[in-house]
Protein backbone atom coordinates (compact mmCIF):
# COMPACT_ATOMS: atom_id res chain seq x y z
CA UNK A 1 0.00 0.00 0.00
CA UNK A 2 2.91 2.21 0.73
CA UNK A 3 4.43 1.86 -2.41
CA UNK A 4 1.45 2.51 -4.14
CA UNK A 5 0.92 5.70 -2.33
CA UNK A 6 4.99 6.62 -3.62
CA UNK A 7 4.36 5.89 -6.78
CA UNK A 8 0.98 8.11 -6.88
CA UNK A 9 2.83 11.16 -5.92
CA UNK A 10 5.89 10.08 -8.07
CA UNK A 11 3.03 10.75 -10.92
CA UNK A 12 1.53 13.66 -9.89
CA UNK A 13 4.50 15.23 -9.07
CA UNK A 14 6.00 14.32 -12.47
CA UNK A 15 2.64 15.68 -14.42
CA UNK A 16 3.32 19.15 -12.13
CA UNK A 17 6.95 19.40 -13.33
CA UNK A 18 6.13 18.68 -17.16
CA UNK A 19 3.19 21.38 -17.00
CA UNK A 20 5.31 24.09 -15.29
CA UNK A 21 8.07 23.80 -17.41
CA UNK A 22 5.41 23.84 -20.71
CA UNK A 23 4.10 26.90 -19.02
CA UNK A 24 7.39 28.53 -18.54
CA UNK A 25 8.78 27.97 -21.70
CA UNK A 26 10.30 30.99 -23.22
CA UNK A 27 7.71 32.95 -25.62
CA UNK A 28 9.25 33.53 -29.30
CA UNK A 29 9.08 37.39 -30.19
CA UNK A 30 11.41 37.36 -33.07
CA UNK A 31 11.44 35.87 -36.67
CA UNK A 32 14.30 35.41 -39.23
CA UNK A 33 14.49 37.50 -41.53
CA UNK A 34 12.63 36.23 -45.14
CA UNK A 35 11.53 36.73 -48.50
CA UNK A 36 8.58 34.84 -49.57
CA UNK A 37 7.70 34.48 -53.34
CA UNK A 38 4.48 33.20 -54.31
CA UNK A 39 2.05 32.64 -57.82
CA UNK A 40 -1.35 34.65 -57.60
CA UNK A 41 -3.38 32.14 -59.51
CA UNK A 42 -7.07 33.00 -61.26
CA UNK A 43 -8.96 29.94 -62.89
CA UNK A 44 -6.11 27.61 -62.86
CA UNK A 45 -3.60 30.22 -64.59
CA UNK A 46 -0.93 32.41 -63.08
CA UNK A 47 -2.30 35.77 -63.02
CA UNK A 48 0.56 37.62 -61.18
CA UNK A 49 3.09 37.63 -58.16
CA UNK A 50 3.63 38.40 -55.01
CA UNK A 51 6.43 39.19 -52.68
CA UNK A 52 6.19 39.07 -48.46
CA UNK A 53 9.17 40.15 -46.68
CA UNK A 54 10.55 40.20 -42.95
CA UNK A 55 13.70 42.54 -42.10
CA UNK A 56 14.40 43.15 -38.29
CA UNK A 57 16.05 46.32 -37.62
CA UNK A 58 18.58 47.14 -35.67
CA UNK A 59 16.45 48.56 -32.47
CA UNK A 60 14.79 45.37 -32.59
CA UNK A 61 11.65 46.81 -34.96
CA UNK A 62 10.11 44.35 -37.15
CA UNK A 63 9.44 45.42 -41.07
CA UNK A 64 6.67 43.38 -42.95
CA UNK A 65 5.68 44.18 -46.39
CA UNK A 66 3.32 42.47 -48.87
CA UNK A 67 3.29 43.22 -52.71
CA UNK A 68 1.40 42.18 -55.27
CA UNK A 69 1.31 42.35 -58.69
CA UNK A 70 -1.52 41.05 -60.97
CA UNK A 71 -2.34 41.54 -64.57
CA UNK A 72 -5.25 40.30 -66.08
CA UNK A 73 -6.87 41.11 -69.26
CA UNK A 74 -7.26 44.50 -69.30
CA UNK A 75 -7.04 44.58 -65.20
CA UNK A 76 -4.29 46.02 -63.31
CA UNK A 77 -3.84 46.08 -59.94
CA UNK A 78 0.01 46.66 -58.05
CA UNK A 79 -0.67 46.53 -54.18
CA UNK A 80 1.94 47.51 -51.58
CA UNK A 81 1.08 47.07 -47.88
CA UNK A 82 4.15 47.70 -45.26
CA UNK A 83 4.16 47.90 -41.64
CA UNK A 84 6.38 48.45 -38.68
CA UNK A 85 5.86 46.63 -35.26
CA UNK A 86 7.21 45.96 -31.99
CA UNK A 87 6.77 42.39 -30.40
CA UNK A 88 6.41 42.08 -26.64
CA UNK A 89 5.67 38.23 -25.00
CA UNK A 90 4.69 37.41 -28.61
CA UNK A 91 1.90 40.05 -29.31
CA UNK A 92 3.05 42.48 -32.23
CA UNK A 93 2.01 46.34 -31.31
CA UNK A 94 1.89 48.12 -34.60
CA UNK A 95 3.80 51.24 -34.95
CA UNK A 96 3.27 51.71 -38.68
CA UNK A 97 1.43 51.46 -41.71
CA UNK A 98 1.35 52.33 -44.97
CA UNK A 99 -0.72 51.04 -47.74
CA UNK A 100 -0.79 52.00 -51.85
CA UNK A 101 -2.32 50.96 -54.64
CA UNK A 102 -2.39 51.50 -58.56
CA UNK A 103 -4.25 50.11 -61.60
CA UNK A 104 -7.21 49.99 -62.78
CA UNK A 105 -9.17 52.29 -61.42
CA UNK A 106 -8.18 55.10 -59.32
CA UNK A 107 -4.59 55.25 -57.32
CA UNK A 108 -5.21 54.86 -53.09
CA UNK A 109 -2.70 55.74 -50.44
CA UNK A 110 -3.53 55.51 -47.18
CA UNK A 111 -0.47 56.05 -43.90
CA UNK A 112 -1.24 55.95 -40.15
CA UNK A 113 1.41 56.00 -37.26
CA UNK A 114 0.58 54.41 -34.03
CA UNK A 115 1.60 55.26 -30.65
CA UNK A 116 0.69 52.44 -28.43
CA UNK A 117 1.56 54.38 -25.02
CA UNK A 118 -0.42 57.02 -25.49
CA UNK A 119 -3.23 55.08 -27.69
CA UNK A 120 -3.12 57.45 -30.17
CA UNK A 121 -2.88 57.41 -34.17
CA UNK A 122 -1.76 59.43 -37.05
CA UNK A 123 -3.21 60.04 -40.24
CA UNK A 124 -0.19 60.46 -42.74
CA UNK A 125 -2.37 60.82 -45.64
CA UNK A 126 -3.74 64.47 -44.32
CA UNK A 127 -1.54 67.88 -45.00
CA UNK A 128 -1.00 68.20 -41.30
CA UNK A 129 -1.30 65.20 -39.55
CA UNK A 130 -1.78 65.52 -36.02
CA UNK A 131 -2.45 62.43 -33.07
CA UNK A 132 -5.97 61.21 -32.28
CA UNK A 133 -6.53 59.64 -29.59
CA UNK A 134 -8.37 56.06 -30.45
CA UNK A 135 -9.97 53.45 -29.03
CA UNK A 136 -6.96 50.62 -28.77
CA UNK A 137 -8.61 47.50 -27.18
CA UNK A 138 -5.68 44.37 -26.19
CA UNK A 139 -3.96 43.46 -28.99
CA UNK A 140 -4.91 45.88 -31.66
CA UNK A 141 -3.58 44.98 -34.79
CA UNK A 142 -2.97 47.36 -38.84
CA UNK A 143 -4.48 45.60 -41.72
CA UNK A 144 -1.31 43.68 -42.53
CA UNK A 145 0.07 43.06 -38.92
CA UNK A 146 -2.76 40.64 -37.68
CA UNK A 147 -0.68 38.19 -40.80
CA UNK A 148 2.33 38.64 -38.60
CA UNK A 149 0.26 38.05 -35.36
CA UNK A 150 -1.15 35.13 -36.72
CA UNK A 151 2.28 33.64 -37.10
CA UNK A 152 3.60 34.19 -33.84
CA UNK A 153 0.42 32.84 -32.38
CA UNK A 154 1.24 29.52 -34.17
CA UNK A 155 4.82 29.76 -33.10
CA UNK A 156 3.62 30.31 -29.40
CA UNK A 157 1.07 27.76 -29.41
CA UNK A 158 -1.58 29.94 -28.89
CA UNK A 159 -5.17 29.17 -31.10
CA UNK A 160 -6.28 32.58 -30.33
CA UNK A 161 -7.22 34.34 -33.87
CA UNK A 162 -9.94 36.67 -32.91
CA UNK A 163 -8.02 39.96 -33.66
CA UNK A 164 -9.22 43.77 -33.19
CA UNK A 165 -7.82 45.37 -36.42
CA UNK A 166 -7.56 49.15 -36.57
CA UNK A 167 -8.91 50.16 -40.73
CA UNK A 168 -7.76 53.33 -42.92
CA UNK A 169 -10.54 54.94 -42.07
CA UNK A 170 -9.70 54.62 -38.29
CA UNK A 171 -11.97 52.60 -37.29
CA UNK A 172 -11.64 49.49 -35.11
CA UNK A 173 -12.99 46.08 -37.03
CA UNK A 174 -13.41 42.51 -35.74
CA UNK A 175 -11.50 39.42 -37.70
CA UNK A 176 -12.15 36.32 -36.40
CA UNK A 177 -10.30 33.06 -37.98
CA UNK A 178 -11.71 29.85 -37.58
CA UNK A 179 -8.90 27.33 -37.04
CA UNK A 180 -9.79 24.18 -38.97
CA UNK A 181 -6.95 21.92 -38.71
CA UNK A 182 -4.19 20.25 -40.68
CA UNK A 183 -4.31 19.89 -44.38
CA UNK A 184 -1.63 18.35 -47.21
CA UNK A 185 -1.08 21.23 -49.87
CA UNK A 186 0.59 20.34 -53.20
CA UNK A 187 2.38 23.76 -54.16
CA UNK A 188 5.08 25.45 -56.66
CA UNK A 189 7.14 25.05 -53.42
CA UNK A 190 6.76 21.50 -53.15
CA UNK A 191 4.00 19.13 -50.82
CA UNK A 192 3.88 20.31 -47.44
CA UNK A 193 1.69 19.80 -44.47
CA UNK A 194 0.01 23.22 -43.28
CA UNK A 195 -2.44 24.57 -40.52
CA UNK A 196 -5.56 26.21 -41.91
CA UNK A 197 -7.50 29.25 -41.02
CA UNK A 198 -10.84 30.27 -42.31
CA UNK A 199 -12.58 33.95 -42.37
CA UNK A 200 -16.32 34.54 -42.92
CA UNK A 201 -16.63 38.13 -43.12
CA UNK A 202 -19.41 39.51 -41.42
CA UNK A 203 -22.33 40.31 -43.84
CA UNK A 204 -20.88 39.62 -46.88
CA UNK A 205 -19.60 36.49 -49.07
CA UNK A 206 -16.18 37.20 -48.75
CA UNK A 207 -14.52 34.08 -47.25
CA UNK A 208 -10.57 33.84 -46.45
CA UNK A 209 -8.84 31.04 -46.28
CA UNK A 210 -5.44 30.83 -45.07
CA UNK A 211 -2.31 28.10 -44.48
CA UNK A 212 1.12 27.93 -42.62
CA UNK A 213 3.25 25.42 -42.43
CA UNK A 214 4.96 24.16 -38.88
CA UNK A 215 8.14 22.83 -41.06
CA UNK A 216 8.53 26.71 -41.90
CA UNK A 217 8.00 27.74 -38.65
CA UNK A 218 4.67 28.56 -39.83
CA UNK A 219 5.21 30.84 -42.55
CA UNK A 220 2.35 31.78 -44.81
CA UNK A 221 2.64 29.26 -47.76
CA UNK A 222 -1.16 29.78 -49.45
CA UNK A 223 -4.37 31.89 -49.41
CA UNK A 224 -7.54 31.97 -50.59
CA UNK A 225 -10.09 34.69 -51.06
CA UNK A 226 -13.23 34.24 -52.49
CA UNK A 227 -15.99 37.25 -53.53
CA UNK A 228 -17.80 35.60 -56.19
CA UNK A 229 -17.29 33.42 -59.27
CA UNK A 230 -15.81 35.82 -61.10
CA UNK A 231 -13.45 37.65 -57.91
CA UNK A 232 -11.72 34.73 -56.71
CA UNK A 233 -7.76 34.68 -55.91
CA UNK A 234 -5.21 32.34 -53.87
CA UNK A 235 -1.41 32.57 -53.19
CA UNK A 236 0.44 30.04 -53.46
CA UNK A 237 4.32 29.61 -52.28
CA UNK A 238 7.31 29.31 -54.75
CA UNK A 239 10.34 29.72 -52.93
CA UNK A 240 11.79 31.33 -49.91
CA UNK A 241 14.70 32.79 -48.82
CA UNK A 242 16.34 33.05 -45.35
CA UNK A 243 17.97 36.42 -45.60
CA UNK A 244 19.82 36.18 -42.32
CA UNK A 245 22.25 33.68 -44.65
CA UNK A 246 20.57 34.44 -48.07
CA UNK A 247 19.85 30.81 -48.51
CA UNK A 248 17.13 29.59 -50.33
CA UNK A 249 14.95 26.81 -47.89
CA UNK A 250 14.80 23.81 -49.41
CA UNK A 251 10.98 21.53 -48.76
CA UNK A 252 11.56 19.93 -46.08
CA UNK A 253 8.00 17.81 -45.34
CA UNK A 254 6.59 15.83 -48.40
CA UNK A 255 2.60 14.60 -48.62
CA UNK A 256 2.59 11.09 -47.12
Amino acid sequence: MAKLFIKKILIIVSAFALTAHAESAPVVNAIDDFTAKYNIVHGGDIKGKAVRKLKTRDNGDIEFSYRTDIEWMIFSDHRNEETVNQVVDGVVIPKLYISSREGTGSDKYYGWSYDYAKKTATNLKKKKPKPQEVEWPEGLQSKLSFHLQSRFNLINNRKNFNFEVISTNGKIKNYNFEYIGKEDLMLPYGNIEAIKLKRKKPDSKQVTYVWFAPSLNYLMVKLYLYESDFKQFHAELVSVTDDTIKAEVEPTSEVK
